[in-house]
């Protein structure tokens, strides 16, 4: 499958996430002016095992028929919301996790949503959901919230802020949606050191520790308020397991970007442990970035 260049793609499945998904990338791609390709993958069943009534059945045109008025129907919420965009509708057979990274190659963000799968098994959720969080070359943004109300809020852009190359990509793509938005950033660095579980530290050592943090993630921002002036930053650093400094201050958050790495080869930590808390508890979308090939 190709795709336009800088595209934001967005997988279908019928479900009401998928179809709040859609509204959501909608409206991002207004904004940026970019094209919008709305995706439904079929994978067929293996007719060896299906049930007996669809034995005679042809379950491929079938299941195309139903991916078809999936991005139909998705296609027209999204022109009800934003009359100027005018999405791409492709209906592919074969993996849908593998499709999905194919234009990833070439988008600027591949989305899809977290919640609910569909009976006829176009399914862009669960472990599909996972396999292109952690291989896809372009950013990741897995929708989560409340689909009667989709579109970006006024809420701040939270980044993770972990001090690595991966974390620093991240934080460009949070600058980048935060002026996008119109909103600020929130700039979150949560340290948590193992020696301080362990054993009792004197204060002036745990002060120490919290201004070293606390200077990192200075250094981290350095530059990136002069490149994106119109974007306010607040500077959080906290002592606190990742996931869940990130998890609280999503509560009043329009989405969260954080850095993966994805080199585990076990599907349940290919994309790290912060990251998959959020995918599966944040209130608001998650957007992954990893570093370039």
């Amino acid at each position: 499958m190709q795709v336009a260049q800088q595209s934001i793609v967005v997988g279908i499945d019928g479900t009401a996430p998928a179809l709040a998904a859609a509204r959501w990338a909608a409206a991002l791609a207004a904004r940026r002016g970019a094209p919008l390709i709305l995706v439904s993958v079929i994978a067929v069943p293996d007719t060896r095992i299906v049930a007996p009534r669809w034995a005679d059945a042809d379950l491929r045109d079938l299941l195309r028929a139903e991916g078809r008025r999936a991005v139909r129907q998705a296609a027209a919420v999204v022109q009800t919301d934003r009359p100027g965009v005018e999405p791409t509708q492709l209906v592919l057979d074969g993996d849908p996790a593998a499709e999905l990274l194919v234009a990833a190659e070439s988008a600027r963000l591949l989305v899809v949503a977290a919640g609910g799968a569909s009976p006829l098994r176009t399914l862009l959720l669960g472990s599909t959901a996972l396999r292109v969080a952690d291989k896809a070359l372009c950013p990741v943004a897995i929708w989560r919230g409340d689909p009667d109300a989709p579109l970006p809020g006024r809420g701040p852009v939270l980044a993770g802020v972990d001090g690595s190359p991966c974390g620093d990509v991240a934080l460009e793509h949070a600058f980048d949606l935060a002026s996008l938005l119109g909103t600020e950033l929130v700039a979150l660095h949560a340290w948590n050191d193992p020696d301080l579980l362990r054993w009792s530290a004197a204060p002036e050592d745990e002060r120490a520790l919290a201004e070293r943090e606390t200077e990192l993630l200075g250094e981290r921002l350095a530059g990136w308020p002069e490149k994106y002036p119109d974007v306010a930053v607040t500077r959080v650093v906290r002592k606190s397991p990742a996931a869940s400094a990130l998890l609280a201050e999503a509560e009043t958050a329009s989405l969260v970007v954080a850095g993966t790495h994805g080199r585990n080869r076990l599907v349940r930590t290919m994309i790290g442990s912060t990251s998959q808390n959020l995918l599966h508890h944040a209130p608001c979308p998650v957007v992954l970035c990893r570093l370039p090939a």
